[in-house]
């Protein structure tokens, strides 16, 4: 797992704010740029990177900015038409509206700088969502800029790995209606939605709650359980031919992804190589006691997948509990 250490970036404003100012210019070029790559976890299908791309003039007026990438993006690619500043009263990002025409064709996209007698200098935001041609390959970006005085600057990105894991949020399960997963279908069904579509075979856990289990009453709480199991699915009625697959589980408590947690606070990523080299040594074919931000690695019982089931939340009234997956393929 990644560990990333945030860097705050000045430089972005700092040479925009002292061409602004200072009397002698120390460098030749009145037309500069830089980047800023936002997003710090691995660049997942279906997950935006977010750059941001700062362009400057001390002559003229900045005209257009243009972002093309090695492989075009999918739906929501392309610039945002808007800056963000810090109001200091309130210490929270504003955004302005500092561009418009924003338009993407292809690999290309592309816009135009608004009230340019003012924004002499301006960072926009450029959201890169990778497509399924991505995955698992290399992508940069040319970002440029130009100035009403016929001059263009840009700047070249590094290589970014496209991940060749598959990324899905926010599945809720219920016990005893919507508690039956595929790992490899990404998807959550009923028991009459397995039956209905002969997923019988395609079913690698089953989401039961029971506040506490056995003579003893011992808590147990929020689990999944692979069809293997038979006794924590002996009060169950499984779908008709359900496999009885083990599925291996290991339940983990200290892996908090970032990115499957869907919010900020936490710094922690899993990415194909922590898929790809788990080891499930104390793996079992159930996990129980399960609480928010817990987890566990899973791999299919033919081999096919490793995952990480990320809890996003429980609920013990509704007997629910949110899940958020990321799954790599093996062979």
């Amino acid at each position: 797992m990644k560990k990333i250490t945030y860097s705050v970036l000045a430089v972005l404003g700092i040479w925009i704010s002292m061409a602004g100012c200072q009397t002698k210019d120390v460098t030749p070029d009145s037309l500069r740029n830089d980047l800023l790559k936002k997003t710090t976890g691995p660049a997942v299908v279906g997950d935006r990177i977010e750059f941001a791309y700062a362009l400057g003039t001390t002559e003229g007026d900045l005209q257009n900015v243009k972002a093309e990438a090695t492989i075009a993006g999918a739906k929501g690619t392309g610039f945002s038409g808007y800056s963000w500043y810090t109001n200091r009263n309130t210490g929270v990002d504003q955004p302005v509206q500092t561009a418009t025409d924003t338009v993407t064709n292809g690999t290309v996209s592309s816009a135009k700088i608004i009230d340019v007698a003012t924004n002499k200098a301006v960072t926009l935001r450029y959201y890169y969502y990778p497509g399924e041609e991505a995955k698992g390959k290399d992508v940069s970006f040319r970002f440029s800029g130009t100035s009403s005085n016929g001059k263009e600057v840009s700047y070249q990105s590094p290589t970014y790995r496209i991940s060749r894991m598959d990324m899905k949020r926010s599945l809720t399960l219920v016990d005893g209606a919507k508690a039956y997963v595929s790992v490899a279908d990404m998807a959550v069904y009923t028991k009459a939605e397995v039956e209905q579509n002969n997923l019988a075979n395609k079913i690698d856990f089953v989401y039961i709650y029971r506040a506490t289990l056995g003579t003893g009453n011992y808590g147990f709480g929020h689990a999944i359980v692979a069809p293997s199991n038979a006794d924590y699915l002996k009060d169950v009625t499984l779908p008709t031919g359900l496999a009885k697959t083990r599925t291996a589980i290991d339940k983990r408590v200290d892996v908090k992804d970032a990115q499957l947690r869907g919010t900020t606070g936490f710094d922690v990523y899993i990415d194909d190589l922590d898929l790809q080299q788990t080891t499930f040594p104390n793996a079992a074919d159930y996990a129980y006691g399960f609480a928010a931000d817990q987890g566990a690695f899973v791999k299919t019982a033919d081999g096919a997948y490793a995952a990480y089931v990320y809890v996003n939340s429980v609920n013990n009234g509704s007997k629910s509990m949110t899940i958020s997956i990321k799954r790599l393929k093996l062979n």
